[in-house]
């Protein structure tokens, strides 16, 4: 199979043939198979929060229903919470509750989870579960005062569920120099979802941008004919060997799928068919044409203020995520030139893989640091790996530790 063959010498076909052979084709793990709306998430908090409250851990059933049908006492609360809950939001079973659900709202940081010895787990490792609780960013969510703010905390959640790529597609449809308005599903699984990833396809947002609209030069046919290949040779039974070797595009579809529906669910993105574009109105900003000239203004005003030029092989970065807003205000403060470092891309890449995560700016000399608060840090020397000016220092500092103290 070589798509390439559809269009010789078309970049984006040639990329798209480099990475399905890679056995990471997918791309970063992320929700595949749930499917829900913010009130049901907060039906369900809601529920845990009056079945265990004061932030108490629930025990949980370990074991599926068809192998053993009865709850032990100790999980009388949990099957009566999964009950009311499937009741008010239609989802939750015993088995889906602690199986898929629980997963995703833990990796949404609603609640927390914990091993038989009442140790919190790792919301991404795969660990046994025996308690869970609500977070503090869980009772955040259902105490919210109004609609727009759940919306900013639910798409924050959202954003570390899916490794922090709401603030990758914002940074592609709010920046007027890209001249992308929209990001059609396919463009999205075969490009966007390979941005700073740790695959031997990883790419930058620059480079994404270049293959997207290599794409967009195919002929409507000819970008019919990449996907009916893709469907028709990306099928488990055409390869041999272990399920690592297989390639299946159904499941790589669907994954992008629920990618698009959840991002549909937040305040940042509305989905048209099988395109995301910007959402617009009142349910998030008062005027979008406002809100894009607003970010080319601050990414100019980076470069006006520190004194530099836009670099090959370096991409601008908000230390403290756009997605991390829980409000309006948040995003206006986050959405300046102090919040923002010129990076190298590889220095970006590990801060994306760290889920955009190394939010404390440090100073070190001439240098930055951008740390967690695990203790892991990137380092950023002057020239080679950040672009600024030093007498900048004081003021990128003071304002880092004001949003810390702001947005926790």
């Amino acid at each position: 199979m070589a798509i390439s063959n559809i269009s010789h010498g078309n970049k984006a076909l040639e990329f798209i043939d480099s990475r399905i052979r890679s056995e990471k084709y997918r791309g970063s793990r992320s929700s595949q198979h749930n499917r829900y709306v913010m009130n049901q998430i907060i039906d369900i908090l809601t529920l845990l929060d009056k079945h265990s409250p004061n932030q108490a851990m629930m025990t949980i059933r370990t074991t599926d229903i068809s192998k053993r049908p009865q709850n032990t006492p100790e999980e009388f609360i949990y099957a009566q919470f999964c009950d009311e809950a499937k009741q008010k939001a239609g989802i939750g079973t015993q088995d889906a509750m602690r199986k898929n659900l629980f997963v995703d709202i833990h990796r949404m940081g609603f609640i927390e989870r914990y091993d038989k010895n009442k140790n919190p787990i790792d919301p991404f490792s795969q660990h046994s579960v025996k308690y869970v609780s609500i977070s503090n960013q869980g009772l955040k969510l259902i105490n919210a005062k109004n609609i727009l703010d759940k919306y900013f905390i639910f798409s924050k959640g959202i954003d570390t569920l899916l490794g922090g790529y709401i603030d990758t597609l914002l940074d592609i449809l709010r920046d007027k120099e890209y001249g992308i308005e929209k990001i059609s599903i396919y463009e999205y699984m075969f490009f966007v979802s390979a941005i700073n990833t740790e695959t031997s396809f990883n790419i930058n947002i620059d480079q994404a941008i270049d293959l997207i609209k290599a794409y967009r030069t195919l002929t409507p046919i000819q970008r019919k004919s990449v996907i009916e290949t893709l469907k028709n040779e990306m099928k488990p039974k055409n390869y041999n060997g272990t399920k690592i070797n297989k390639r299946d595009f159904h499941n790589w579809h669907n994954k992008a799928e629920q990618v698009f529906y959840l991002l549909n669910q937040t305040v940042y993105f509305e989905r048209r068919g099988e395109q995301l574009v910007l959402k617009k109105g009142q349910n998030c900003f008062t005027n979008t044409d406002t809100r894009l000239d607003r970010s080319l203004n601050e990414k100019y005003q980076y470069f006006v203020n520190h004194g530099v030029s836009k670099t090959s092989g370096f991409e601008l970065h908000h230390v403290v995520p756009l997605a991390w807003s829980e409000n309006i205000h948040h995003f206006k403060m986050l959405d300046r030139w102090e919040n923002m470092v010129y990076i190298d891309a590889f220095s970006h890449a590990k801060i994306t893989q760290n889920k955009n995560r190394n939010i404390i700016l440090e100073i070190i000399k001439d240098d930055i640091k951008l740390s967690d608060y695990s203790n892991n840090e990137v380092y950023l020397k002057n020239v080679d790996n950040i672009l600024y000016k030093t007498t900048n220092q004081d003021k990128m500092k003071n304002y880092n530790i004001d949003l810390l103290t702001t947005i926790k």
